[in-house]
C-alpha cells in the first residue's frame, strides 16, 4: 500500500515546456540546490531504491554559520542515523546496544542532492519546468532534468514554489522508469531549535587521502571529475583498497583499486532493474572494480580509460 502511494505521489505529472535557456536553467539548479542548505525544515520522506523495500526516514536541517546540521534517521529496521555539520559527515548505526560511529565520504541526502555549486549541470542537462502540483500539502513547481549525453541518468524533481526546496525526487533511465524516487509525506518549513548533538563516540577514521598512485585515468567521461580519494578498510577484504569517486555532481560512480594476487578475468554485471552498472578488471598489477549507480556508457568509459602509471587523473572536457 505505501509503495502504491509513493509511485501515486511521484508521478511524473503534466508534460513539461521546452528546455530552458541555459542561464535560466542554472538559476533554477542553484536555487534548489541552495534551499537544501540554508532553509530550515523538519519531516519524514519515503525513500526506495529500484524494487527494494519502501524505507521511511525522518530529516531535519539547521542552517548553521559554518554550514548546515542536518540529521537523517530511519525509522525502519535498524537503528541508523546520519548527521552532518561544519564539513564533517557521520553515520551511527546501533545494534545489542552499542553506536558505532563512522566518517561518512558523502555529505548529502535528500532533499539536499544538487552540488553546492549546481550552475555547471547546466551544460549536461536539458532543464524544463512543468505544471505546479503538491507535495505534503505544499505547492512545487516540477523540474525535469534530461541528460544530454548516455552518460547520466534524468532527474524529475519539485521544488518547493517559495523556497525551492526539493520536496521529491525521482531518478529515471532513458526509458522513463523510475530507478530512485523520493517524496516527503510531511515536512515543516522555517526556522527550528538545534539538533541535540552526536552519541559522545569516537568516529573510526573511515578513510586516508591518497597520494599519486600506480593507475591514472586518460579521460573522463563530459562534465565528471574525481572528487575523493582514499584508502578505506572494507568488510571481507584483508588490507586497506583505494576508493576513488567520480561525479558530475548529481551521477556518483566509484572506483576501487586493489593489489591482484593473480591475473583479473574481467566482468561485466549489471542490477536486475539496470541501475547498478559494474564493471572489473585489471590494470597493470592492480584489480579495478568500477561500479554506480550511472549508465553503463560512463561506468564502461571510466573503466576502458584506466592506465597503469603514475600521475593525475584527468577532468571531463
Amino acid at each position: 500500500m505505501r509503495a502504491a502511494w509513493l509511485l501515486c505521489l511521484v508521478a511524473l505529472g503534466a508534460r513539461a515546456g521546452d528546455p530552458l535557456p541555459p542561464a535560466e536553467a542554472a538559476v533554477w539548479l542553484q536555487r534548489m540546490a541552495d534551499a537544501a542548505r540554508h532553509v530550515g525544515y523538519e519531516g519524514v520522506f519515503a525513500f526506495q531504491h529500484g524494487d527494494a523495500p519502501l524505507q521511511s526516514l525522518m530529516v531535519s536541517n539547521r542552517p548553521a554559520p559554518a554550514g548546515k546540521d542536518s540529521r537523517l534517521l530511519a525509522m525502519d529496521g535498524e537503528q541508523r542515523e546520519v548527521r552532518c555539520s561544519q564539513g564533517i559527515s557521520l553515520s551511527m548505526q546501533t545494534a545489542g546496544g552499542q553506536v558505532k560511529v563512522e566518517r561518512r565520504l558523502n555529505s548529502r541526502h535528500f532533499p539536499d542532492l544538487l552540488p553546492a555549486n549546481a550552475t555547471p549541470l547546466a551544460n549536461w542537462y536539458n532543464v524544463r519546468l512543468g505544471e505546479v502540483g503538491r507535495v505534503a500539502g505544499l505547492d512545487c513547481r516540477q523540474v525535469e532534468l534530461t541528460p544530454r549525453d548516455a552518460f547520466r541518468w534524468g532527474y524529475v524533481l519539485c521544488a518547493e514554489k517559495e523556497t525551492g526546496l526539493p520536496l521529491k525526487a525521482m531518478m529515471i533511465n532513458d526509458a522513463g522508469k523510475p530507478l530512485m524516487q523520493y517524496a516527503f509525506a510531511e515536512v515543516k518549513l522555517g526556522a527550528l531549535p538545534r539538533n541535540a548533538p552526536p552519541p559522545a563516540q569516537t568516529a573510526s577514521e573511515a578513510a586516508r587521502p591518497v597520494a599519486a598512485g600506480r593507475v591514472g585515468v586518460k579521460s573522463l567521461p563530459p562534465g565528471f571529475t574525481r572528487i575523493t580519494a582514499v584508502k578505506r578498510q572494507l568488510p571481507n577484504k584483508p588490507g586497506e583498497v583505494e576508493h576513488w569517486v567520480f561525479s558530475d555532481g548529481l551521477t556518483h560512480i566509484s572506483l576501487f583499486l586493489e593489489n591482484a594476487a593473480q591475473p583479473v578475468e574481467t566482468l561485466r554485471g549489471q542490477s536486475k532493474l539496470g541501475m547498478i552498472n559494474m564493471l572489473t578488471r585489471q590494470v597493470g598489477a592492480m584489480q579495478a572494480t568500477i561500479l554506480g549507480d550511472a549508465p553503463w556508457p560512463a561506468v564502461e568509459a571510466i573503466a576502458m580509460n584506466l592506465e597503469a602509471r603514475p600521475g593525475t587523473v584527468a577532468s571531463g572536457k
